[in-house]
C-alpha cells in the first residue's frame, strides 16, 4: 500500500512540529486585555473598569502587536509611572524584572477575579 508511509511521515511531522515550533512563553504574567486594563485604571486612578472603559477600547486599537510586546509595553509604561509618582524606588531595569509588580486585574485574572 503506497499511502501508508505517507501516513507515517504525516504522523511523525504532526508529533514533532509543536517540539519544533514549541510556545514561546512570555516571562510576564496575565492576559494582554488585564494590562491594558490596569494601566487605564491607573491613569484614570480608579478602580473601576466602566469609567476606564474608553481608555482600555482605545488602548486594544493601538496595543502593539502580540499579547507578549503588549505586555511588555504596558507593564514598562506601568513601571514608569510608579517610579515618577515615588511608588517605587527601584529603578526601571528592576521594576521590569520582578515579578510581583502586577496591577489588581493582572493578579485576579480579570476585574471581577476568580
Amino acid at each position: 500500500m503506497q499511502l501508508a508511509p505517507w501516513l507515517v511521515l504525516l504522523a511523525e511531522l504532526a508529533a514533532v512540529a509543536p517540539v519544533v515550533a514549541g510556545p514561546s512563553e512570555c516571562p510576564i504574567a496575565g492576559e494582554k486585555i488585564h494590562w491594558i486594563a490596569d494601566y487605564c485604571m491607573a491613569l484614570l486612578e480608579t478602580d473601576d473598569e466602566i469609567p476606564a472603559s474608553p481608555c482600555i477600547a482605545w488602548e486594544l486599537g493601538k496595543a502593539p502587536t502580540g499579547d507578549c510586546a503588549a505586555k511588555r509595553h504596558y507593564k514598562r509604561a506601568l513601571c514608569e509611572r510608579s517610579i515618577r509618582l515615588g511608588q517605587r524606588r527601584d529603578d526601571m531595569e528592576g521594576c521590569l524584572a520582578d515579578p510581583d509588580f502586577v496591577g489588581a486585574t493582572v493578579r485576579r485574572g480579570g476585574v471581577g477575579g476568580r
